[in-house]
């Protein structure tokens, strides 16, 4: 690890390279800091890579391009402490909520390329303001980090301790190597590739018994920022962790205009709803698992290219969202692996689930008549995403509350995130 002085090596180390690192670099850098960038990782990315890039913010340009008149910060935290039961720091929670629309701003004024549209995953106004991808975000502000002469990056170091002087942090340790700055900023990733952190923190993500729950995100996201902080008797504070009903044959979500029913052959939520929603309404049901059914019409309607398709995106109407598996070629492929079950009739598509077959009927029948009126009695669908269920023969496959991708704990900050 390189050293400068005697007393202080760096003015800012920050340990972590996804998009919270690079921000906190790029702003230390903008404000004349040296910096010393770590990661315990090969190259630049974290669990930012991994995200679709998202962006959340109240009260931006994009919004009232778009018509998007109505929004503010503090309508935003308060659906956000909502949306999250209340979990969440209000301290922390407020400053983020104000603070994320200028952040939109700011991202696209160091480089990151904002499409123009904004989208929504059931919140009560559309606040996601799209970008290529987490690994685009994490790409563009590397290069204008890079772009200083005045910062480090130092790859495949583990930090495992941080240097204490008169109960402040003065720097960091990896190993026999030591380097000193004014601050230390932690941003590493989550915990969830521990399983031993994640059954401490957050036991449901082992839910059902599953011993082993399907995490999204890379495995370096070993909990390293909780562990050296807890050296120095940081306090470590958790929140609610986040779990997905994905499908059961690889991981992905289910595409919004497919009808999903309980163990009961019943209808229980909006199949666009956002994850978060999503979640709660699976966490009600038995086993947090239900079935997704379709017809014959929706699967010629998947035919698209080799095997990825192409479908009208529920979150994002104007933009093309991709499903590896939803084509008429790849659903065909997983029928004869047995991960899609087909049925010449619905009767014999709920005896393969093992539901009441008098409830799944019924339960497509009423979904049916939603359809034709182009609008959703029961849970308010969008009508863009509803499709009948009427022709033969019959598809449906398993939707499991399993995979795991946020977890919650870490270290109490203030609003300042210190």
């Amino acid at each position: 690890m390189p050293r400068a002085s005697e007393n202080r090596d760096y003015d800012v180390i920050v340990v972590g390279t996804g998009v919270a690192g690079h921000c906190a670099a790029l702003e230390a850098l903008d404000a004349g800091a040296r910096v010393l960038m770590v990661d315990s990782e090969g190259a630049a990315g974290g669990s930012s890579q991994h995200s679709t890039g998202m962006v959340m913010g109240a009260n931006t340009r994009y919004q009232r391009e778009h018509g998007i008149l109505d929004d503010s910060a503090a309508r935003l935290y308060q659906s956000y402490t909502m949306s999250n039961q209340w979990s969440v720091q209000p301290s922390v929670a407020k400053r983020l909520c104000y603070e994320a629309g200028p952040t939109v701003d700011w991202l696209e004024s160091r480089g990151v390329e904002l499409l123009d549209v904004v989208g929504s995953s059931g919140e009560d106004r559309p606040r996601s303001h799209v970008t290529r991808g987490g690994a685009a975000i994490v790409g563009a502000l590397a290069g204008r980090v890079g772009s200083y002469d005045r910062v480090d990056t130092i790859f495949k170091t583990r930090v495992d301790r941080l240097l204490m002087r008169e109960g402040a942090v003065v720097g960091v340790a990896a190993g026999d190597e030591s380097v000193r700055a004014g601050s230390v900023v932690l941003a590493t990733g989550g915990l969830g590739a521990d399983l031993d952190l994640l059954a401490q923190w957050h036991p449901e993500a082992f839910y059902e018994g599953w011993s082993t729950p399907s995490y999204v995100g890379p495995a370096s996201a070993r909990g390293d920022g909780l562990r050296i902080a807890q050296q120095i008797d940081a306090q470590i504070v958790r929140s609610r962790g986040s779990r997905s009903p994905m499908w059961s044959f690889g991981g992905g979500y289910p595409p919004g205009y497919l009808m999903i029913v309980n163990a009961l052959g019943r209808r229980f939520y909006d199949e666009t709803s956002g994850y978060g929603v999503a979640e709660l309404m699976f966490s009600r049901e038995p086993g947090g698992r239900g079935f997704a059914v379709f017809d014959d019409a929706v699967k010629r309607e998947m035919a698209g290219t080799g095997d990825v398709a192409k479908h009208v995106s529920v979150m994002i109407p104007e933009t093309l969202e991709q499903y590896g598996h939803f084509t008429t070629r790849g659903i065909d492929e997983l029928v004869k692996s047995g991960d899609v079950k087909k049925a010449e009739t619905l009767e014999l598509l709920a005896t393969t689930f093992g539901v009441p077959a008098e409830n799944l009927l019924g339960s497509v029948e009423r979904y049916n008549a939603h359809v034709a009126r182009g609008f959703d009695d029961d849970y308010l669908k969008p009508a863009k995403c509803l499709r009948p269920i009427s022709t033969g023969p019959y598809y449906g496959f398993g939707v499991e509350l399993y995979l795991f991708g946020l977890t919650g704990a870490g270290i109490r900050i203030d609003h300042q995130a210190s």
